[in-house]
């Protein structure tokens, strides 16, 4: 951005003030064509044109400009286009040269500031707008000193005199293709992105990342092609628009030149693959409960079920070891995250590997269950078995109603010296959610799980208690310190005197691994089967306590 090696100096021997600062949401611009003082705009979100002395700059999200002053400004957007951007005008004074006073700066800036910091700005730009807003004359001048701090952070992180850290540099276009490949990105952007020349930086993309940068940005484009191709109905044309092809035709060919197949073939392919890797239990159990045993998993003790598909090939323990991943050929890899925005480097890899559905961890399983059978080609299947699913929780429903009334009911989960309470995800959502039981005090609040001392179990005031484990890794020791946690418990004053203990309510399914814990259709539906089986045709319900080895 800056050429010159003497502007470090300047920049920080000069005073920043603050004018004015405004968060805009609407198409029309709300500053004149030309400003005396400078323009920082942070859009949010945008679409259309800026253009800015003749030169136009398509517009998106996440991006920064930075307007010296008496520059023609002018913005292009359609009717329709979206718009979400904070504008802040400035002014940029120096000391004369007998630093008698100080006066405005013609220093001319680059338009475009590239910065992977952005929410960090925008934090800082709502910090300041709240300032600014303040009927304190102390928040106004806080607020000034916050601006200034985010100029400092701008003008450091875009000085290509400060030697970058070419791994990193390379990383940010990463980063940037994979988050804007809808977007016309060309080479020289990416170029100007990363502080290269165009043919440096091609040559040094290539050595790093083994592909050039627009052959990368056509990977990443037909990777999201296929996803969406699994995933939903839209027509061709849309997808190809939807992940930066103009031509639905042109993207067909480049489909094909990647895949080997049409977009077409390939949705059928994949849909009658038997050869489906699931990499988290609660996947499997989706593809178990729509009647396909996957051709790979992780397996382990943790979760009983998946001990019992004899023609899956085992991936790992615990986590898929990528080595064996890549050795089964997979044709399909579904597994889940925590997070809902940018890939984590494993699924980064996972799409070198085979096409690979991400799912949020944190979506509701019946929406998982939806989305796999949609994946698989089983919609009708899965469409019936929710609603077997949902007439069987009913009846339960009514016959708890009838048996326990408004009594509420604990999930205490049992570990290797820990002890939790259960919210309203895992068991909590067939409990709570699908069978209506009431939550005691305070469970409500939670929503997977919140660990406790036994001293904490009267707060809750439970009716009745159901103890399931707690982090079971599937090992024998664990079997072992759970059980041994278990009659510690039993053998407890605090337990004894609870209210629940001395009715007799208690529910004991903590030697099943996570056979009923695991957040999947095929858990909560054994789930449903185990609690069916404990209500008496006379409207009682029994204690419960079962050995896993009998399912």
């Amino acid at each position: 951005m800056y050429k010159n090696k003497n502007l470090i100096g300047k920049l920080s021997s000069y005073l920043y003030k603050l004018g004015d600062i405004k968060h805009v949401r609407s198409v029309p611009s709300l500053f004149s064509r030309k400003t005396s003082m400078f323009t920082l705009l942070l859009f949010k979100e945008a679409s259309g044109e800026i253009i800015m002395n003749g030169r136009s700059y398509p517009l998106h999200k996440q991006q920064v400009f930075l307007v010296s002053p008496n520059v023609s400004v002018e913005f292009l957007f359609d009717r329709d286009d979206s718009i979400d951007y904070y504008h802040l005008q400035f002014f940029v004074l120096q000391t004369t040269k007998n630093h008698s006073h100080y006066v405005t700066t013609d220093l001319k800036y680059a338009d475009e500031i590239f910065t992977s910091y952005f929410d960090y700005l925008l934090g800082r730009v709502e910090e300041i707008q709240k300032k600014q807003q303040s009927q304190s004359p102390w928040d106004v001048m806080s607020g000034n000193i916050i601006f200034q701090e985010l100029l400092v952070a701008l003008f450091k992180a875009n000085f290509q005199e400060q030697k970058r850290d070419v791994n990193q540099a390379i990383k940010s276009t990463q980063d940037y293709i994979e988050q804007h490949f809808s977007l016309n990105i060309t080479r020289e952007y990416l170029a100007a992105l990363s502080g290269m020349s165009p043919d440096y930086y091609s040559r040094v993309f290539k050595c790093k990342i083994g592909k050039s940068p627009m052959e990368y940005l056509t990977e990443v484009r037909i990777n999201r092609a296929k996803q969406l191709l699994i995933l939903s109905k839209d027509p061709l044309r849309s997808i190809a628009n939807s992940v930066g092809f103009n031509d639905e035709f042109y993207f067909s060919r480049k489909f094909k030149a990647v895949t080997g197949f049409s977009p077409t073939a390939y949705v059928e392919r994949i849909k009658n693959s038997s050869k489906i890797a699931s990499l988290k239990h609660l996947l499997t159990g989706h593809l178990v409960a729509l009647g396909i045993e996957p051709y790979a998993t992780v397996k382990n003790h943790a979760y009983p079920i998946s001990n019992q598909l004899r023609h899956t090939i085992s991936i790992g323990d615990y986590q898929p070891n990528l080595e064996k991943l890549i050795s089964v050929n997979p044709d399909l890899i579904l597994t889940c995250e925590f997070r809902d925005f940018e890939k984590s480097q494993k699924e980064k890899l996972y799409d070198q590997i085979a096409s690979t559905i991400t799912l949020p961890f944190f979506q509701d399983w019946r929406i998982h269950f939806q989305t796999i059978a949609k994946v698989v080609g089983k919609e009708v299947e899965a469409r019936r078995w929710l609603e077997n699913y949902e007439r069987k929780a009913e009846n339960i429903r009514k016959q708890l109603k009838k048996s326990i009334g408004e009594e509420n009911i604990l999930i205490v989960g049992i570990g290797d010296g820990k002890m939790c309470v259960y919210g309203k995800r895992n068991v909590g959502t067939v409990l709570y959610g699908d069978l209506h039981l009431a939550f005691p005090k305070g469970v409500e609040q939670i929503d997977h799980y919140k660990e406790i001392t036994l001293e904490d179990l009267a707060e809750f005031d439970a009716d009745r208690i159901l103890l399931t484990t707690y982090q079971h890794d599937g090992t024998e020791y664990m079997d072992q310190a759970i059980q041994d946690q278990v009659n510690a418990l039993y053998a407890h004053t605090v337990w004894k005197n609870l209210k629940a203990v001395q009715n007799g309510a208690i529910y004991c399914l903590h030697d099943t691994q996570h056979l009923y814990t695991c957040y999947t259709s095929l858990s909560h539906d054994l789930l449903l089967d185990k609690i069916n089986g404990l209500v008496h045709d006379d409207g009682n319900v029994q204690t419960l306590n079962v050995n896993v080895h009998g399912y």
